[in-house]
């Protein structure tokens, strides 16, 4: 018997019936009370004839009914599609249109910005919202209502661990976002991989875990966290969409007693950038795992999260959409391997394909790096040429580059696409964003390539200060001239406010760049 991605709300919905499964905000559902919700939306979607394969496209800001979608459409056998809220109403469009989507279902918020008219795949009566009644405009369903008079027994039908669990759309940090295909069985692995990591731990033990999921719910790491507590018999905690709230995310630790949770760099830095008097007002001793991932964590930012976050035991993790969690650097390699992405987790093989084509055999040397692994995508929708990039065989690629050391840890160089070649030298973006990044007025840094009559490109550097701190351009160009090679040092400084960033707080380098190559013959 096929195994369904919505088990471990079923299976514990017996178990623990009464036990609290998601908290949002001052919402607190129990396992039986979310259980009954997915059957009910499920069998909604069966009756407007939303089945096997079908695809349905949610956008979304955080919210426990975003899981209840999961979880009905897996039941179903049906596709989930979310799309990043932070999109702009016609790259929405682009994505419900690309995944073939039939229904859409979106919060209230969203509404005004939907044209119809441009999604002829969708039909009238396959939108619907989330939100109150009173927000819902004529001509869209209400969630609400729809799961109303539903029964709550499981539907009974036909599925396989190959089929389709979700799109991930890409980011689109090097290019228009691509919808990789993930199956059932490759979010399965990630769980079963979870699971054996833990299967030491008692049940009890496994049951107390309390996510805090800070990145929104439509992107993978969410996915897999919440997936993976809900088959431990944990509580997902779920933290607002919108601007990051550092405050609140130490106040929701200290309230909910989280035991662990995954952040971007870039939060992180937030919440340690916090006043000390901020910082020492919340208890956050429960927290005894903290993860970062989507992006290789600053040295100076690492080491002061590891005398903060005390108790937890701190991990970094590589992976993509398309691979799949792949590698884990420990608590105790912290500091012994700085800017490691660690070792190959369990059942992952990694190689590295240098431009020759031939595998990397020796320490130091840069290569593509690939994996086979059980939780890999299938290939791009529709998308024949870049799949063919992405895949190779059992082997799978998001295009980093990296290399290893002699004791087999590898090290994440830059994304393929973000590397700047000027005057014939590669330069790799995180080296210089690195240094940067260590001068003290310095909250963020991000390194690009900008056109050059003569070399191609020069190195620009994109700064964030911290707030009332001050550092000339040529301070900050002189701060860099010990520590690169002159070929490496930015040519110029230029200061923002913010930047553009993907859901999960990533910089967004392809935005960055468009620009200042507008007009220009070519893009590199």
């Amino acid at each position: 018997m096929s195994m369904n991605l919505a088990d471990g709300l079923r299976i514990n919905s017996w178990r623990c019936p009464d036990k609290t499964a998601v908290v949002f905000q001052d919402k607190r559902v129990t396992y039986a009370e979310l259980n009954a919700r997915a059957n009910r939306f499920a069998h909604a979607m069966a009756d407007l004839g939303i089945g096997r394969g079908d695809k349905v496209a949610i956008i979304l800001y955080n919210c426990t009914e975003f899981l209840e979608i999961y979880h009905g459409l897996a039941r179903l056998g049906a596709v989930s599609v979310p799309v990043n809220f932070r999109l702009v109403g016609t790259e929405r469009e682009y994505i419900v249109r690309n995944s073939d989507a039939k229904a859409v279902i979106l919060g209230t918020e969203f509404v005004s910005g939907l044209k119809p008219g441009n999604l002829p795949k969708v039909a009238p009566g396959f939108y619907i919202a989330v939100g109150p009644k009173a927000d819902v405009p004529p001509g869209i369903s209400c969630y609400e209502e729809l799961l109303q008079g539903r029964p709550d027994s499981e539907p009974v039908v036909e599925a396989s661990e190959a089929d389709l669990f979700y799109f991930g759309y890409t980011s689109g940090t090097t290019g228009f976002p691509k919808g990789a295909m993930i199956q059932t069985r490759g979010t399965l692995e990630v769980v079963r991989n979870a699971m054996a990591r833990n299967a030491n731990r008692a049940d009890a033990d496994m049951a107390g875990r309390v996510l805090l999921a800070i990145m929104p719910v439509c992107h993978s790491n969410s996915i897999w966290a919440t997936l993976i507590t809900f088959w431990m018999g944990g509580t997902n905690v779920i933290f607002p969409s919108g601007k990051f709230d550092a405050e609140g995310v130490l106040a929701t630790i200290e309230r909910e007693k989280v035991t662990t949770t995954s952040m971007v760099p870039t939060m992180i830095t937030r919440i340690l950038e916090l006043p000390e008097e901020i910082k020492s007002k919340y208890d956050i001793g429960s927290l005894t795992s903290l993860g970062s991932s989507s992006a290789p964590l600053l040295t100076k930012t690492k080491e002061e999260a590891l005398k903060y976050f005390k108790n937890a035991r701190f991990s970094e993790g590589y992976g993509s959409t398309e691979t799949g969690a792949l590698t884990t650097l420990r608590h105790k390699d912290q500091l012994r391997k700085i800017r490691s992405i660690g070792k190959p987790n369990p059942g992952i093989e990694i190689k590295l394909v240098a431009e020759t084509g031939e595998e990397v055999r020796e320490p130091g040397q840069v290569g593509v790096l690939w994996a086979k692994a059980p939780s890999a995508f299938i290939g791009y929708y529709k998308d024949q040429a870049k799949t063919r990039e992405a895949i190779n065989g059992e082997w799978s690629t998001a295009g980093d580059l990296a290399y290893f050391d002699e004791e087999g840890y590898y090290f994440l160089v830059d994304r393929k696409n973000d590397m700047i070649i000027s005057g014939g030298e590669n330069i790799y973006p995180a080296e210089i964003e690195e240094v940067l990044s260590k001068n003290p007025a310095v909250s963020e840094v991000a390194v690009i390539g900008v056109p050059h009559p003569q070399w191609g490109e020069e190195v620009r550097a994109l700064v964030l200060l911290k707030d009332g701190e001050q550092v000339s351009e040529q301070e900050l160009i002189e701060f860099c001239r010990d520590k690169l090679a002159g070929y490496k040092r930015p040519r110029t400084i230029e200061y923002v406010s913010d930047f553009p960033r993907t859901a999960t707080g990533k910089i967004l380098k392809r935005t960055l760049r468009q620009s200042y190559w507008q007009g220009q013959e070519r893009a590199i």
